[in-house]
């Protein structure tokens, strides 16, 4: 019995420890199990703020500002000066540059002078007289040596909104002789005449008055004249380059006569006059447009650069952009 018994319990209990040592094992593999996963979960909990972290620092890049897309500027319609395109200044609609020859322009001279004067009589162009040319502001400049003037081609009647602007160098001077001058019928005095002018004028004190922008206006009788505002009135000396703008601004009519408007006055960008001038009635069919010359007055030496007219009136920023980038150079 006894033996029977043991022999029985030995029986029962070979099987019972190879259940626990597989119950051990699978245990065993449970246990690694569970502990992979917990250290899945802490490295994740670890990089997670980390992260977290650069995801707020790139929220918090500053982007740049977009803005509307510019439009390209048009080149062909700016002014274009040493190269340098002026986005604020739209094309002149007459230019005239004097780089070593006359283009749109020519040389003319005037029958009867005597000693550079005349009792009157139109410029007319001269196959005998040739230009002559000096350094200039932007390349090449005209001289006029006293002898001649020039006629500037094309330009159109200017009888609202006008700019004007060039660059002057005299080498001598004289009262009335017209640094430019443009207009129709300049010798019908009292009649069609109409031109405006800048030029020089001494005082009854003997004090010179210059530059001076002059308009007048026969068929409505009008004759006005911008000086400089500042006491000491002489404002342009001999043998040094200016760059002188007179605008004229139809739209701000003075309401103190019947035909005329509001006209300014630069040197060298700066605003040194304004007031009224005459508005023009320039004949489309008799327009002339002189440098240095005149049906009367005297001739003179002096230099000319980049001259440009628009038609409309140009502000003091883009007169200044102009300056600014002649003297630049």
């Amino acid at each position: 019995m006894h033996n029977g018994v043991k022999k029985e319990a030995g029986g029962i209990g070979r099987p019972l420890v190879s259940i626990l040592i597989v119950l051990l094992m699978a245990a065993a593999l449970i246990y690694e199990a569970l502990q992979n996963r917990t250290q899945q979960n802490n490295d994740t909990q670890e990089s997670a703020p980390a992260d977290k972290t650069a995801t707020d620092a790139l929220a918090n890049v500053a982007l740049p500002e977009l803005g509307p897309e510019k439009p390209e500027v048009d080149s062909s319609s700016m002014e274009i000066i040493n190269d340098v395109l002026l986005s604020n200044v739209p094309k002149a609609d007459y230019s005239y540059s004097f780089n070593g020859k006359l283009t749109d322009a020519v040389v003319v001279t005037r029958a009867g002078d005597e000693g550079h004067f005349n009792d009157g009589t139109y410029p007319e162009p001269s196959e005998d007289v040739f230009p002559l040319f000096t350094d200039g502001v932007e390349g090449d400049a005209l001289y006029l040596d006293g002898s001649y003037g020039v006629a500037l081609q094309g330009v159109e009647p200017l009888n609202e909104s006008y700019t004007i602007s060039f660059w002057f160098r005299a080498d001598e001077l004289f009262d009335w002789s017209p640094f430019l001058m443009i207009g129709s019928h300049l010798m019908d005095v009292g009649g069609s005449q109409s031109y405006l002018s800048i030029n020089r004028k001494t005082t009854e004190e003997g004090e010179q008055v210059l530059p001076i922008f002059n308009t007048i206006d026969a068929v409505l009788n009008n004759s006005c004249e911008i000086r400089p505002s500042m006491e000491h009135k002489r404002c342009i000396n001999l043998n040094e380059w200016v760059y002188i703008t007179v605008c004229v601004d139809a739209s701000a009519a003075s309401g103190a006569a019947e035909g005329r408007a509001m006209g300014y006055l630069y040197l060298n960008s700066e605003l040194i006059g304004s007031g009224e001038v005459s508005l023009l009635n320039m004949d489309a069919e008799s327009v002339c447009a002189y440098l240095g010359i005149s049906c009367y007055d005297m001739l003179f030496r002096a230099s000319y650069d980049e001259v440009h007219i628009w038609k409309h009136v140009l502000d003091e920023s883009q007169i200044s952009s102009m300056y600014t980038a002649y003297i630049a150079a």
